[in-house]
C-alpha cells in the first residue's frame, strides 16, 4: 500500500519498542496517505502521543498471539469528532476479544487533523510485502476514491474533482503558504487570501490571480522547482469545473515542478483524473463527430447538448455543436455559407474554457489571419524534448498576441528563470503581459525603463503581424 512513515518509527521509539523485534506481537504502522503534508495537517507531538497509546493497546491485547494470527486496525483521525476505526483480523479472532479491543481503542483521545484525513493502519505480525495479500479487503482512502472516481459518470467525475480540489487541496496548498516567512510576503498574502476564499461558491480566478499583484510576486518569491502558486491557481480552476484550463496550466507546469516537491503528488493525481476524464469526454465527442460526418446534424447537436448538460466548459464539445449547427443552418437555407456570426457568437464562451482553442474559422481582417495563424503554431510546439524551453517562448510569445496575457506572463517567468538565451526577452514580456493585466507594480523590483521597453514590444509585435503573410493575404 505505501511505506512506512516516521511517525511511527518515533512512536516505537518512544514506547522502547523495535519495530522488527522478536517478541510477539510485532508491530508495524503504515500511512495510507500523503505523509509529506504532516507538518501542517497535524500536531505532531500530540499525534505521537495518541498513537503511541495505541500501540501500547495494541501490543498488550494480542501479546502471546500466535505468529499466524495477523491483525490490522485502520485509523482515520477528521478535523472534527471522533476517528472512524476498523478492526480486521485473520483467521478471524473470537467477536467478543474483538468487540473489547474495538472499545478501549474508541476510549482513548486521538487528535484531529487541521485540514484533511490522516489515516494510519497498525498490524500486528504482518510483514510489509505481505499487507495486500493477507488484507486486500483494506482499501486505502487514496485507492477508493481511485476506484469511485473511475466508475463514475462523466458529471460525477466532474463534481469529485471540484470537491477534491476544494475539500483536500486548496486547503493543503493554502497552508503552506500561510506559514512561510514574513519575507515572501506575496506567498503569504495570496495563502492567506485563498484559505478565506470560499471556493464552493463562484469565483473569478482571473481576479483572484491574474489580476492580483500578490499573485505574481509570490510566483517570483518562489524557489525553481517549487511550483506551489501556479499549482494553486490549477486546483483553483479545478473547483471551479474549468477543466479545460486547468489542463493548459497542467501541461506546462508539470514539466518544471520539482519530483521532490511535497505537492508534486497532487499534480500526478490530477494527471490522472483528467486522463480518464477527457478519455471518456472526448469519446463521447466522437460519437457526435461520427453522427455529423454522416450528415445527422440534429443528432450530434443532441449528442453535443446532452455531454454540454454534463459538463458545461467543453471548449471542444461547444466547438463541435457550433459547427454542426451552422452546417445545419446552411443546409436550411437558414445562412449563407461563410457568414461568420454564428462563430462570433460562439467563440466567446469556446475562448472563454480554453482561450488558446485551437480552432477559428474565418478572418475578416489580415489581423485574424494573422491570429489563426497563430492558433496554429500551437499544435507545432513540444514535438522535441530539446526544444523545450524554445517552445515555452514560442507559446508564451503567441498566448500574448492572442491576449491570453496570463498565460502568456506564466510562460515567459519560466522562460527567464531556465532559458538564459532568452532572459532578457523574457522578463521584458512578462513584465508587459502582467501590466496588461493590471498589475503595475512589479517593475520597480527590476532596472530598466519599461515604459520604453513595451513600446519596443508593440512595435516589434506589430511588425511581424504585418510582414506575416497571413496577415498579407487580406491586408484589413
Amino acid at each position: 500500500m505505501t511505506g512506512k512513515i516516521t511517525l511511527a518509527i518515533v512512536i516505537c521509539v518512544l514506547i522502547g519498542m523495535n519495530l522488527f523485534a522478536q517478541s510477539e506481537p510485532e508491530i508495524s504502522m503504515n500511512l495510507l496517505a500523503n505523509d509529506k503534508i504532516a507538518d501542517i495537517n497535524i500536531d505532531y507531538d500530540k499525534f505521537v502521543t495518541s498513537f503511541t497509546e495505541t500501540v501500547k493497546l495494541t501490543k498488550k491485547e494480542f501479546y502471546g498471539i500466535s505468529k499466524d494470527q495477523k491483525i490490522a486496525l485502520l485509523i482515520v483521525s477528521h478535523k472534527t469528532g471522533k476517528p472512524t476505526i476498523k478492526f480486521y483480523s485473520k483467521p478471524t479472532i473470537d467477536i467478543i476479544k474483538e468487540q473489547s479491543f474495538v472499545n478501549q481503542i474508541n476510549a482513548l483521545k486521538f487528535e484531529n487533523t487541521k485540514l484533511v484525513d490522516f489515516p494510519i493502519l497498525i498490524t500486528s505480525n504482518v510483514k510489509s510485502d505481505e499487507l495486500d495479500n493477507t488484507f486486500n479487503e483494506i482499501i486505502s482512502p487514496i485507492e477508493k476514491a481511485k476506484e469511485e472516481y473511475s466508475q463514475a459518470d462523466l458529471k460525477r467525475k466532474l463534481e469529485l474533482n471540484k470537491a477534491w480540489a476544494i475539500n483536500e487541496v486548496l486547503p493543503v496548498l493554502a497552508g503552506y503558504q500561510t506559514i512561510v516567512e514574513d519575507k515572501f510576503p506575496g506567498v503569504k498574502n495570496f495563502g492567506t487570501l485563498i484559505s478565506k476564499t470560499n471556493f464552493s461558491e463562484t469565483q473569478n480566478i482571473h481576479k483572484l490571480t491574474d489580476n492580483n499583484s500578490d499573485y505574481w510576486r509570490a510566483s517570483m518569491e518562489m524557489s525553481s522547482g517549487n511550483e506551489l502558486i501556479p499549482e494553486t491557481k490549477i486546483f483553483m480552476y479545478v473547483s471551479q469545473g474549468e477543466l479545460d484550463y486547468a489542463m493548459k496550466y497542467l501541461e506546462i507546469v508539470k514539466i518544471f515542478a520539482s519530483e521532490t516537491s511535497t505537492v508534486k503528488q497532487y499534480l500526478k493525481e490530477l494527471s490522472w483524473r483528467l486522463e480518464l476524464f477527457n478519455k471518456q469526454l472526448n469519446g463521447e465527442i466522437e460519437k457526435g463527430v461520427a453522427e455529423h460526418d454522416k450528415g445527422n446534424y440534429k443528432n450530434a447537436i443532441d449528442i453535443y447538448t446532452d455531454i454540454l448538460a454534463n459538463y458545461p466548459n467543453s471548449a471542444w464539445a461547444l466547438y463541435e455543436k457550433f459547427y454542426s449547427q451552422n452546417t445545419l443552418d446552411v443546409k436550411n437555407e437558414k445562412i449563407k455559407f461563410g457568414e461568420r456570426g454564428d462563430f462570433d457568437n460562439a467563440k466567446i464562451d469556446i475562448y472563454k474554457h480554453n482561450p488558446l482553442y485551437s480552432m477559428d474559422v474565418r478572418a475578416n481582417t489580415g489581423k485574424e489571419s494573422y491570429l489563426i495563424t497563430r492558433r496554429d503554431e500551437i499544435s507545432h510546439l513540444f514535438k522535441s524534448k530539446e526544444e523545450t524551453l524554445t517552445d515555452i517562448f514560442k507559446y508564451a510569445d503567441i498566448s500574448m498576441d492572442l491576449g491570453v496575457y496570463d498565460f502568456a506572463a506564466q510562460l515567459f517567468w519560466y522562460s527567464f528563470t531556465y532559458n538564459k538565451d532568452k532572459k532578457t526577452q523574457s522578463l521584458n514580456k512578462f513584465l508587459y503581459s502582467i501590466d496588461k493585466l493590471g498589475v503595475t507594480d512589479l517593475k520597480q523590483a527590476f532596472k530598466g525603463n519599461f515604459e520604453k521597453e513595451f513600446k519596443k514590444i508593440n512595435s516589434e509585435k506589430e511588425k511581424e503581424m504585418k510582414e506575416s503573410d497571413a496577415y498579407k493575404v487580406i491586408k484589413k
